[in-house]
């Protein structure tokens, strides 16, 4: 009988654990050569491929600090027979043309000192005004001798042209500034602050002869009159009682049609080149050229015709029966004596600048018996 070849002993518990702890310690260790070996970035020696360009990006100045590998970048083949277009300008098409400005706004800086301006023919106190960026009511108040007699501009006479809206005061004996700001409308506290009146702040006493200018200032002034025609209210007209005798007063008494309330623009025009509807100017400097037609504003009678001695110049009054006269001033020439009777629209003469003006335009006043002078805007269609 054959012997059963002996068992070799069997291993402990502790030495299999420390046998499986062996085999999974070469297996890390394996592991970690094959990534250390490892290159992913390496391009395949036996790959066959098209010759293209490389671009090769050296290591920045951080990467060569962290000892990094240049990094390599293979972009892609064009397809076959492909191209970038190539770059031909067109001559002018990248022209930038730039045109020359050769303006410059400068801010306008604030006037102290009144200014001297000599009057042209044809000026006006707007068109003046406007030069200077100022209101027309300021190159009356800049100029005592225009206050009283408006439109008075002769050609070769020099006037005030103020630095700021307002009123001129040259000081006289027993001045104050109280007494200026009160007369002008003005504040003594804007005279003061005004840097071109140059007052002292602590001793703020006007000197006689001083030139004071009143901040947003006006003053009262005499207001024109036409001559006094006493205004019908039917067919007779009388003018026995007119109250002062000028070259075109008419003696009267004189009949003849009744208007109507329908007025109609005396020129045609419709729009002022001088002053405006105003307690102290109560009409409207109508724009119209040398010679251009004035028509009658409604059927009347002529109670006035010819020259006014108080600035009117060559004037034209017409009393319309009904309570209401209209007056046309300035004018070159007067188609119509006393006493005629004209219908609405006729031409009763030609624009002018004959008395106090500036220069041709029309004064066009209306009155009524029981209202006075009104503001003819409101009664123009």
């Amino acid at each position: 009988m054959s012997e059963t070849p002996p068992q070799p002993p069997a291993l402990s518990r502790e030495s299999r654990i420390w046998i499986f702890a062996g085999v999974f310690a070469a297996i890390l260790l394996v592991a970690a050569i094959a990534l250390v070996l490892w290159q992913p970035g390496r391009a395949d020696d036996t790959a066959q491929v098209t010759s293209i360009p490389t671009l090769t990006v050296g290591p920045t100045t951080v990467a060569e600090s962290m000892g990094l590998s240049p990094v390599t970048f293979n972009p892609e083949p064009l397809p076959a027979g492909a191209a970038l277009p190539a770059f031909a300008p067109t001559a002018g098409a990248i022209d930038l043309p730039r045109r020359a400005n050769v303006d410059t706004n400068i801010p306008t800086r604030p006037r102290f000192e009144i200014e001297q301006y000599t009057i042209k023919q044809d000026d006006t106190i707007f068109g003046i005004a406007a030069q200077y960026n100022l209101d027309p009511d300021t190159i009356v108040w800049g100029n005592p001798e225009l206050a009283d007699k408006l439109n008075r501009l002769t050609p070769g006479t020099t006037i005030n042209i103020l630095p700021i809206n307002g009123a001129l005061r040259v000081v006289q004996d027993g001045d104050t500034l109280e007494k200026i700001a009160k007369v002008f409308h003005g504040s003594v506290e804007e005279i003061i602050a005004f840097a071109g009146n140059d007052l002292d702040p602590e001793n703020p006493e006007p000197k006689v002869g001083q030139t004071i200018i009143i901040p947003n200032g006006w003053r009262d002034n005499v207001v024109w009159t036409l001559p006094e025609v006493p205004i019908a209210t039917g067919a007779k007209r009388t003018t026995s009682s007119v109250s002062r005798n000028e070259p075109g007063s008419c003696a009267g008494p004189f009949s003849g049609p009744i208007g109507g309330f329908n007025f109609v623009w005396p020129a045609n025009n419709h729009f002022l080149s001088g002053f405006n509807y105003s307690g102290s100017h109560p009409g409207l400097d109508i724009s119209a050229g040398l010679g251009a037609p004035i028509y009658a504003a409604e059927t009347g009678v002529v109670v006035f015709s010819g020259g006014s001695l108080y600035g009117y110049g060559n004037l034209v009054i017409l009393d319309h029966g009904n309570g209401w006269q209209t007056a046309y001033a300035h004018l070159s020439q007067i188609n119509y004596g006393c006493g005629q009777s004209i219908s609405q629209g006729a031409v009763l003469g030609l624009s002018g600048s004959t008395g106090n003006s500036s220069g041709p335009h029309l004064h066009f006043e209306m009155r009524n018996a029981e209202y006075g002078r009104v503001n003819p805007w409101n009664y123009l269609p």
